[in-house]
């Protein structure tokens, strides 16, 4: 009597990466691209605006910011910046005069509808940053005019504290992201961990060194077990995520959500720190 052969299934490699393997690398492009926005408006960037920002005070203890970008500013010499703007229709003037350096001792001169007004340095503590102004006397504005102009100081792109909208984006709308797309993938590994690692390594670094460069700030001493923590935190989630996952998608999601949240925040820390933007 012959025998029958039992039936084998072979075996199925793993694919080389999967979509879910795949967000690390493409959380750090993102942040890429975050970095770039966030230095585009930061208060040290000194491209020629000449002040960072205008502070606007009024006698009720409130105040409005005027941020840099939209202010028309010239350059007279190396050490003095003239910024204007039409405040309720009327020209809003304010130039800034560094001593020589390396003093950075400066004077502020400001006129509203053709009258002087007050003006005073806004300095930081870090030296790198651009200088920014505060006009103590409320430009003599009614409470209502004062409302107004706080109202319609800021552009869409920025929250009334002065802080971009990208700010939300990072902490909260990409680790989202990253957690609905792994919780919807499969949870199959992937076979080139190692490659997939060594480039979300190679990445994060890049990552802090942009940040680095486009920032001339002082960065904190705090940052360095920050970024520690950070690359040691994405290369153990690009880990798991080349391995076999769970097999409930809101595990995986949440897993993922954590995980996305820490490299998140340090970039920011970063670039909030490094750009001016927290002194």
């Amino acid at each position: 009597m012959s025998t029958i052969a039992p039936v084998t299934t072979p075996d199925v490699a793993a694919p080389s990466v999967t979509v879910r393997a795949l967000v690390p690398g493409g959380l750090i492009v993102l942040l890429f691209l975050a970095c770039g926005v966030l230095a585009l408006l930061a208060p040290n960037r000194d491209d020629g605006r000449g002040i960072s920002r205008i502070t606007i005070e009024h006698a009720d203890g409130l105040y409005a910011l005027i941020p840099g970008e939209v202010l028309d500013c010239v350059r007279q010499d190396d050490r003095t910046a003239v910024c204007t703007m039409d405040v309720l229709g009327k020209p809003l003037r304010v130039a800034t005069t560094y001593d020589e350096y390396p003093s950075r001792d400066a004077t502020c001169v400001a006129s509203y509808a053709g009258q002087a007004r007050s003006c005073v340095p806004n300095y930081s503590s870090d030296t790198s940053l651009s200088l920014g102004a505060v006009l103590a006397d409320g430009l003599g504005l009614t409470r209502a005019e004062f409302d107004t102009v706080a109202a319609g100081a800021m552009p869409w792109w920025r929250f009334d504290n002065g802080m971009p909208i990208v700010v939300p984006f990072m902490l909260f709308v990409l680790p989202l992201a990253a957690a609905l797309v792994v919780g919807f993938s499969g949870p199959a590994p992937a076979a080139k961990a190692t490659l997939l690692m060594v480039g979300v390594a190679v990445g994060w670094l890049a990552l802090l060194a942009f940040s680095k460069a486009l920032f001339s700030g002082v960065f904190a001493d705090w940052l360095q077990p920050a970024a520690v923590i950070g690359g040691c935190t994405v290369l153990a989630w690009q880990w798991a995520l080349t391995r076999p996952g769970w097999r409930t998608g809101w595990a995986r999601g949440v897993v993922a959500y954590v995980a996305g949240t820490v490299p998140c925040v340090v970039a920011l820390a970063f670039m909030l720190v490094g750009g001016g933007y927290v002194d």
